[in-house]
């Protein structure tokens, strides 16, 4: 019964993890497409877009880990979670 908890614990730690960090890849994502529309548009100065451009696709890259993540520790315990 112990080893049932810890797992929903566990899986609780991980959606909501996941779910912080999908919160922040929304404006990740806005913010991406508008550094790449100045790149695009070839501004005077692309030095703070590129940066923008590589820390949102970082924060996307790492949503999309703990998603893979969250997804694979619910499908190993998926039997023990949801018994009848």
């Amino acid at each position: 019964m112990t080893r049932i908890t810890n797992n929903m614990k566990s899986l609780k730690l991980t959606i909501t993890i996941s779910l912080i960090i999908g919160f922040l890849s929304l404006p990740a994502l806005i913010f991406l497409f508008l550094s790449l529309a100045d790149i695009a548009h070839q501004e005077s100065d692309l030095a703070l877009e590129w940066r923008i451009a590589g820390i949102s696709m970082i924060i996307i890259s790492v949503f999309l880990l703990s998603a893979a993540a969250t997804f694979g520790f619910l499908l190993k315990n998926w039997n023990q979670l949801f018994k009848e």
